[in-house]
């Protein structure tokens, strides 16, 4: 239902043409063009039209710049130095103001942009038959398309008070019509199985098969040897590399078993290892 802001007409105009969106951006600049801009100077051009200087004011009532509008008087055609319409689609709150000036109650046809009408995708797109897992079954097509049918008279008559009002009487009566025949407390029972295969749209006793899924294991998982792939397999392992000799400041020279900080206890150990073999090697001669 239509709620202004203005007594303006042209923005119930614009409520019955754009979308939610948009129209509440463009009621916010009907809305200032009203309280917050005001008409400074007109002057006429060479081809009837007039040169309209508007004075846009902010929040706190200043002055922050002056917008000249461009606007004919044959077909209503308005243009702003802001190119509010150019950038965004919509007209400007500099040229509401004027159209309040000169008393247009309707946007004219050349600034209503087709990408922000309400009607910009044919009814049947957003119908209940054309969403996907629709039941296919007689009562269930004609459910939806009575939704339809509601929602299509709703949408026509969205801005006029008296036709919803009419459209409300003609359901309350025909409301009245069918539960007068059938009331709802003496409607039978459906069992439990008849409500799932309406939700579902399939008979219950369909036989289903289910067999188990293959087994898949992943590359490692498990107890078992990680497998190794033909690409790993074909690359060549690195030569491990040597060892790298180290200069031992104490002895001067380049080993990789110790350094100046443990050479006395390694050339200890050397030596003691050494007495032992030769102690050996002479009990062993002897």
């Amino acid at each position: 239902m239509f709620t202004g802001s203005t007594d303006l007409a042209i923005e119930q105009h614009a409520f019955a043409i754009y979308t939610n969106a948009v129209f509440a951006q463009v009621q916010k600049e009907i809305i200032k063009g009203k309280f917050l801009c005001y008409i400074t100077n007109q002057s006429e051009t060479s081809d009837s039209s007039l040169l309209i200087d508007v004075t846009h004011l902010d929040k706190r009532n200043n002055i922050t710049n002056v917008y000249q509008v461009t606007y004919n008087n044959v077909d209503q055609s308005a243009s702003c130095s802001c190119r509010n319409f150019i950038r965004i689609g919509y007209l400007c709150r500099h040229v509401f103001c004027v159209y309040r000036l000169k008393n247009v109650e309707r946007i004219p046809p050349q600034y209503i942009n087709d990408r922000w009408r309400r009607d910009a995708l044919p009814k049947h797109v957003f119908s209940i038959s054309s969403r996907y897992g629709v039941n296919p079954h007689a009562p269930s097509v004609m459910r939806n398309e009575i939704l339809d049918l509601v929602t299509e008279c709703v949408d026509v008559a969205r801005t006029d008070e008296d036709a919803l009002a009419k459209l409300v009487d003609q359901l309350r009566d025909f409301k009245i019509n069918v539960l007068s025949r059938q009331p709802l407390s003496t409607t039978e029972n459906e069992s439990n199985e008849s409500q799932m295969e309406e939700i579902v749209g399939q008979p219950i006793n369909i036989p289903v098969e289910v067999a188990n899924p293959e087994v898949a294991r992943n590359k490692g998982c498990g107890t078992h040897t990680r497998i190794s792939g033909p690409g790993e397999k074909a690359k060549a392992k690195p030569p491990k590399r040597p060892k790298q000799l180290r200069l031992c400041k104490r002895c001067g020279l380049y080993v990789d078993d110790h350094d100046s900080r443990n050479c006395l206890k390694v050339a200890a150990m050397k030596a003691a290892k050494a007495a032992a073999e030769q102690q050996r090697q002479s009990a062993t001669g002897d």
